[in-house]
């Protein structure tokens, strides 16, 4: 899947751009499952308020899809996820983590710099993050920014603000990366990332999909991410049905922790 130009993106730059990779058809019955699944959590936020970086009728946060619908679950296993994950981090791969990430037009602030290893430390460090555009993510309406090259300075630390935790707050302003409808931006876990104020009048929506090695952990609680199910095997694609969160921690000892991120 990826020409040695690519590759050579993701080494150096830490990013790689994918336009339309996904079609209309496809992109549309996907999102239109999310919308559904961000419906249901965003009006508990509404009744509840703020929940971790979820803000109600301004940012939301819909995390471990996979388990909620089959059809999701199958998409992220699909052979183009295998195909570039273990030509970048290994034969054996797992869903390390998803989420649908709804920014609505909101107040002027941005989601700040930051490092997705900021969240939850990991072992071994490199995983891939998928952001995937459900709709046109544009500059106007809150689009991720870079700073190319960031990953080689490897983990940095991260203070914690009210909209998340942030790795830098200096004044370079990185680089936009504005994405048609099914395009996606593979990165570096250590990339430094933000996004800007959806000043639109619309909904930006991506689904994030983020894979590790399989085995991968957090080496500071022990436990091993169990977040969605193997998607590659020696190099080859491994999913054959869904599989539930019960049946994702059936697969390790009884000793290991069985908790997620």
């Amino acid at each position: 899947m990826l020409t040695q130009e690519q590759r050579q993106s993701y080494d150096e730059q830490g990013f790689i751009v994918f336009d339309r990779l996904f079609g209309a058809e496809e992109i549309d019955r996907i999102r239109g499952l999310i919308d559904e699944l961000d419906a249901q959590s965003e009006q508990a936020l509404r009744e509840k308020g703020a929940v971790g970086i979820s803000r109600p009728n301004q940012i939301n946060f819909t995390a471990k899809l996979n388990f909620m619908h089959p059809e999701l679950q199958q998409f992220v296993a699909q052979p183009k996820f295998v195909d570039l994950t273990t030509a970048v981090l290994g034969p054996d791969i797992r869903l390390y983590w998803d989420q649908s990430v709804y920014k609505r037009p909101e107040t002027d602030r941005d989601f700040p710099w930051h490092q997705d290893n900021g969240y939850v430390p990991t072992e071994p460090v490199h995983y891939m993050t998928c952001w995937l555009a459900l709709e046109d993510a544009t500059i106007e309406n809150g689009c991720i920014w870079v700073q190319p090259g960031s990953h080689k300075l490897g983990f940095v630390e991260h203070f914690r603000t009210d909209t998340g935790w942030v790795c830098y707050d200096g004044e370079d302003p990185g680089i936009p990366v504005e994405l048609k409808k099914g395009s996606m931006v593979a990165f570096h876990s250590l990339l430094f990332h933000r996004s800007t104020p959806n000043r639109s009048q619309s909904t930006r929506k991506a689904y994030v999909i983020q894979y590790s090695v399989d085995g991968a952990r957090n080496p500071d609680k022990g436990y091993v991410f169990l977040n969605g199910p193997v998607i590659a095997r020696d190099g080859k694609p491994a999913y054959e049905r869904f599989i539930s969160r019960e049946e994702c921690e059936a697969e390790v000892p009884e000793q290991t922790p069985r908790l997620g991120r």
